[in-house]
């Protein structure tokens, strides 16, 4: 039996629990070259800037011209219980494989009262659409939200409907993974595909559906990464086939249904091609710099 749903109460402790301690934390973003162009780097720090969660970047205090993206009204006992400042991996994400600062973050920014991500960081579209808003490994993102709420619940008390709507949260990205893949499509197919969408009922609905079949693919390629010893560099070939294939072939669609023209579907196809192939190179390269230094290297990207 899974009680992985029970919620777990210090039933002997119940009248010295005190309510959950609401810690202020906002995200920034600061301008980079990480992977692509006019990129950004995306962290987490209290308002008091006594905790910084870096996402192995620069944080407060570092050089650069901080954006303010969200705010939140983090649960703090939650939050340090599911991704600590000085252990990120906890929440989930191993840097290059399911997800990057922005991922990072958005996880971090979950365990709170608002619904608030990072999308107005720049180039976001990027990752959403690469790694999805959470990452790949959503079953165990899940897991780890409850497992680490029911630890903070032992100590504090939570609102009500605190576990329920930050699991929703999880489940309700489609809308953000189209616009993401929207503006990608746009920026790097050089395609107008919001205008097509918009005329067009069943473009919209074959993003949606191709969009849900990545979702599905990515997390399996994941789950075989985590679980069936998949060697990291199949890994990254699948995932790389599979993002490519997958938009080329709505590409692909949206020409056989004569919503664009021939050449513009080849010269879309060519360029989507061209930009997953100089993408994966760099994250490729990022890693590595991670393993090395914990830093991610400002420079790989203007090559």
């Amino acid at each position: 039996m899974d009680d992985s749903n029970e919620i777990a109460i210090n039933k002997n402790n119940l009248l010295s629990r005190d309510m959950v301690t609401i810690l202020d934390t906002e995200a920034y973003a600061v301008l980079s070259n990480t992977y692509v162009a006019n990129d950004s780097h995306a962290f987490l720090v209290s308002l008091d800037r006594s905790m910084c969660w870096a996402n192995f970047g620069r944080c407060w205090g570092d050089q650069g011209e901080f954006n303010l993206i969200a705010k939140q009204k983090s649960y703090q006992e939650w939050l340090l219980e599911f991704c600590p400042p000085n252990n990120y991996f906890k929440c989930g994400i191993i840097f290059g494989i399911n997800g990057v600062c922005h991922t990072f973050t958005n996880r971090e920014l979950l365990i709170g009262k608002n619904d608030v991500d990072v999308r107005e960081a720049a180039k976001n579209f990027v990752t959403t659409a690469i790694f999805g808003k959470y990452g790949y490994g959503l079953k165990q993102l899940k897991k780890l939200i409850k497992d680490s709420y029911n630890t903070a619940n032992m100590k504090v008390i939570f609102p009500e409907d605190a576990l329920e709507t930050v699991l929703a949260r999880v489940d309700n990205t489609l809308d953000d993974e189209v616009s993401a893949w929207q503006q990608l499509i746009e920026e790097y197919g050089k395609l107008s595909i919001t205008e097509i969408c918009e005329e067009y009922e069943d473009a919209l609905k074959q993003l949606e559906d191709m969009i849900t079949h990545l979702l599905s693919e990515r997390e399996e390629n994941f789950d075989n990464f985590l679980n069936k010893n998949l060697a990291r560099l199949d890994y990254e070939k699948n995932i790389h086939t599979l993002l490519t294939t997958s938009v080329c072939d709505y590409i692909l669609f949206l020409g056989n249904n004569n919503y664009i023209s021939e050449e513009i579907k080849n010269e879309t196809i060519f360029n989507l091609r061209d930009f997953f192939n100089k993408l994966f190179k760099v994250i490729d390269e990022q890693m590595y710099s991670i393993e090395e230094s914990e830093k991610m290297d400002e420079e790989l990207a203007r090559k």
